[in-house]
């Protein structure tokens, strides 16, 4: 099979990945496929070897022919752009031939990032002999990245690497063996932990922090994937490397254990299963930038909105339409107290969002019935406000009735009902109702 990249539309940028399987979904080819997925990128894929591990140990690999691989990558090249190449588990030199053939070939001119997986996490090797030489020979001089650990980054520069300054050294080591740019990464230097990109003769640090104690499955390819398809979508080096250094951290800060170890986090749990209330789900802010695919840090601010580091796009939350309703006896309201959180104990109005297809009053009804028990006779509008709370902005709309049909009796979102004197109310869970209120009680005469 031949063919000239380039040639073949697409619809979204597609990155060729080079490695080995992973049982338990944790590294490897899983682990690649999610982190390129995640930026919005295509994953393509062509096996090198097939393992039996988990998520502490290899328990043993075998390598793919080579001839098989280099057909597989032909195939996805001939159905996809690719516009980037990203490599880990090889197995053998003869995988790394074949490789650099792509590479000098159809393949020629398409970033690579070269992550030189020799050994596992866990220790346990997952090359043969040669692989260093055939590495250093015939793909670091192809590569645009090469991301050593700081073992890998020991057998390929010939010292021992084991601090900040031994790690700036084999970065510049490798560089003058040939690749344009090395990332080496520290995150198993003792104490805190950083990584070191050296590209042009420029150094730069990246400060991190131990968001999980030991050894996570999979943080390698999970970054070398995430810097690859950045590369794909046009970022510079320094910038993707920044950017999959960012995705990495949330991915990590989503982790979670297996029986073996620790694998990262990629994409946001599981909503509740049916039957399940998950109540703090609802205030989570969006994990994911719905423009480009990049991992969203920090919380949700007042305002309700967030900026991409990546791509500048603000993930707007717009606020979030609710209804109220003000059930009146005299001097009295009726309260519901929260079974929910947030401000789970506390008392408010009764009340919550619409849903599809309803109206205000409609809302205001259906609420009303399912938090106490009641039906409403004719409803007056008070008005419309707004608030900010843990759900974001609120754009409320409030109703008024005196006239109620049936038994009170609490339910959905309210543990309990209960009138209150206007000159008596409790503190309530959320400001906008105590203002409504506070306005009725300062219309009626006498001020309660």
């Amino acid at each position: 099979m031949s063919l000239e990249n380039g040639r073949f539309g697409h619809g979204r940028e597609a990155v060729l990945l080079a490695g080995g399987t992973d049982p338990c979904g944790g590294a490897g080819l899983a682990a690649d496929i999610k982190a390129v997925s995640a930026a919005g990128a295509h994953a393509c894929i062509a096996v090198t070897a097939v393992t039996v591990q988990d998520s502490g140990a290899v328990y043993s690999w075998e390598g793919v022919d080579p001839a098989l691989f280099e057909a597989q990558a032909l195939a996805a090249a001939g159905d996809a752009r690719i516009e980037a190449v990203k490599s880990g588990m090889l197995g053998s030199p003869g995988i790394a031939e074949a490789l650099s053939r792509l590479l000098s070939g159809p393949l020629s001119g398409v970033p690579y990032v070269m992550d030189p997986v020799l050994v596992a996490g866990s220790g346990d090797s997952l090359s043969s002999g040669g692989m260093v030489s055939a590495a250093l020979s015939l793909l670091l001089p192809r590569c645009a990245l090469c991301t050593p650990n700081l073992d890998e980054a020991s057998a390929m520069a010939g010292f021992p690497v084991s601090s900040r300054e031994g790690m700036e050294k084999a970065g510049r080591t490798l560089c003058g063996l040939g690749a344009p740019a090395v990332l080496v990464k520290g995150g198993h230097l003792e104490g805190r932990p950083a990584d070191v990109l050296v590209a042009g003769g420029a150094v730069r640090w990246f400060e991190g922090t131990r968001i999980v104690p030991g050894k996570v499955h999979g943080t390698g390819c999970t970054l070398a994937s995430a810097i690859a398809a950045r590369l794909a979508q046009g970022h510079g080096v320094e910038q993707a490397v920044e950017m999959g250094l960012r995705y990495l951290r949330k991915a990590l800060s989503s982790s979670f254990p297996m029986r073996g170890g620790t694998i990262l986090g990629h994409f946001p749990a599981r909503g509740p299963r049916p039957g399940e209330r998950n109540e703090d789900s609802f205030y989570d802010a969006p994990a994911f930038c719905p423009g480009c695919g990049s991992a969203l840090e920090g919380e949700m601010p007042p305002d309700g909105h967030l900026n991409c580091p990546a791509c500048g796009e603000v993930v707007w939350r717009n606020p979030l339409p609710a209804v109220t309703v003000v059930v009146r006896r005299g001097a009295e309201v009726l309260l519901v107290r929260r079974s929910i959180q947030p401000r789970k104990g506390m008392f408010c109005l009764p009340g919550g969002f619409l849903e599809l297809g309803e109206t205000v009053e409609e809302c205001a009804r259906r609420e009303l019935r399912e938090e106490t028990g009641l039906s409403a006779g004719r409803l007056s509008l008070l008005g419309v406000t707004t608030d900010s709370t843990e759900y974001g902005g609120i754009a409320l709309v409030a109703f008024e009735t005196g006239e109620t049909r049936g038994v009170e009796l609490p339910g959905d979102d309210a543990s309990e009902t209960a009138w209150f004197r206007l000159d008596g109310l409790p503190p309530l869970a959320f400001e906008a109702h105590s203002r409504l209120l506070a306005g009725i009680a300062a219309r009626r005469p006498g001020g309660a």
